[in-house]
């Protein structure tokens, strides 16, 4: 009854009109012009206007006609519908199967193939260019990125932190800092993107860049006190190895180091070892024995030793008050012996090499005690020496 009434209303009113739009022809009848290639087609305007009602027209009939068809074989248009969804479905799931067993070109094509018509193509995308990547095709891999950047740019983190994990497990190093630095500028405090950037500047042995970066990574809380302590340490270290400060930047370095990587005895080494190699040596036998007075370390004690003070006598009885307390250390017997050859005083010296070596066989230990028999004038029991030591060498050379 509705239906009969709304075409009865529009009969009338295209009755009454007519008239009126028949003259607004005969005034004025405009024209359409389509330009295709090198054919070019020219119609008035009221006809090319009836053209595209016509075609509405003729293009619902042939909806209505299909979708008769279809009732006609038992099957309804929404079961169409419903099988490209399921058809997506399917694929994604067997895409993402694939994926997570390693077999990448399967896993790339299928997800491929139903990205556009997925919810969430950028899951697709990003587990496509991991594929090709796994594959070695970067240049897929690249372009897929740049895809899954254009459908969601809004998530253009998740983007950048898959291509910089990419970059790393390729060893583009380089690349993977442009792309951290960029992903940077819009969550400088996301935790995956801290921790991307700790591995990368460890790889690059940018060791001021992981110290600088270590407060960061505290705020995230992902990281124990005693992992950033360990990692503080092994910066602080690796930069004293590797900045080859002279001796003005080192005493600096050290004195704005803070108070509990002061204590650290791998620091402690580091720092001693610099020392001893710019003939401070004054500073490095301060700096070991306040070290070993708090801490006993075995590295610590060995370079106690090679520490060539000026104060020799000093530091001797030093030593023989740790003694004292562990008369069984085979390294401060061995610092010991070098002490006293400092001193000169051959037959202590010889007493503590040979008290060392009873307890642990060292082949520096044995080269220094056979160069100093030999210079006491005793050469056979010098090239006895000089022997075993070769020999220990070679055990420990074979054992690693």
């Amino acid at each position: 009854m509705n239906r009969a009434k709304f075409i009865g209303a529009l009969s009338l009113v295209v009755l009454i009109a007519s008239p009126f739009i028949l003259e607004l022809i005969k005034a004025d009848s405009g024209y359409v012009l389509v330009s295709i290639g090198e054919t070019t087609i020219q119609t008035s305007f009221w006809f090319g206007l009836f053209a595209i009602v016509v075609a509405v027209f003729l293009w619902r009939q042939v909806i209505k006609l299909f979708r008769a068809i279809l009732r006609s074989l038992g099957v309804s248009w929404s079961f169409l519908v419903e099988s490209r969804s399921r058809q997506t479905t399917t694929r994604t799931n067997r895409g993402l199967i694939n994926y997570i067993e390693g077999n990448w070109e399967a896993a790339k094509k299928d997800l491929l193939s139903v990205a556009k018509y997925a919810d969430q193509p950028l899951v697709h995308y990003l587990a496509a260019a991991h594929s090709a990547h796994q594959m070695g095709d970067l240049e897929a891999c690249q372009e897929l990125l740049s895809q899954a950047e254009k459908v969601a740019p809004e998530n253009e983190l998740a983007v950048l932190l898959s291509q910089a994990k990419m970059q790393l497990s390729a060893k583009q190093y380089e690349q993977c800092l442009a792309t951290l630095e960029r992903a940077r500028t819009g969550a400088p405090r996301h935790p995956v993107l801290l921790e991307l950037l700790r591995v990368v500047y460890m790889q690059v042995n940018d060791w001021q860049a992981v110290l600088d970066l270590i407060p960061q990574l505290r705020k995230t809380r992902n990281y124990s006190d005693d992992n950033l302590q360990a990692l503080e340490v092994e910066a602080s270290a690796a930069l004293m190895q590797t900045h080859r400060f002279n001796l003005e930047e080192l005493t600096g370095f050290w004195h704005h180091l803070a108070k509990h990587l002061k204590a650290s005895g791998a620091l402690v080494e580091q720092y001693s070892e610099l020392l001893i190699a710019q003939q401070q040596y004054d500073k490095a036998e301060q700096q070991l024995r306040q070290a070993l007075t708090k801490n006993w370390n075995k590295s610590l004690i060995t370079l106690y030793g090679k520490a060539a003070a000026n104060n020799s006598s000093e530091q001797l009885l030093i030593a023989e008050q740790w003694l004292r307390q562990r008369p069984g250390d085979a390294d401060l017997l061995l610092a010991l012996a070098r002490i006293s050859m400092r001193n000169k005083l051959w037959g202590k010296a010889r007493s503590y090499f040979e008290s060392s070596l009873q307890l642990q066989a060292n082949p520096q230990a044995y080269a220094e005690l056979a160069a100093l028999l030999a210079q006491l004038g005793d050469h056979q029991k010098s090239t006895e020496l000089y022997q075993k030591g070769l020999v220990q060498l070679t055990k420990k050379e074979l054992s690693v």
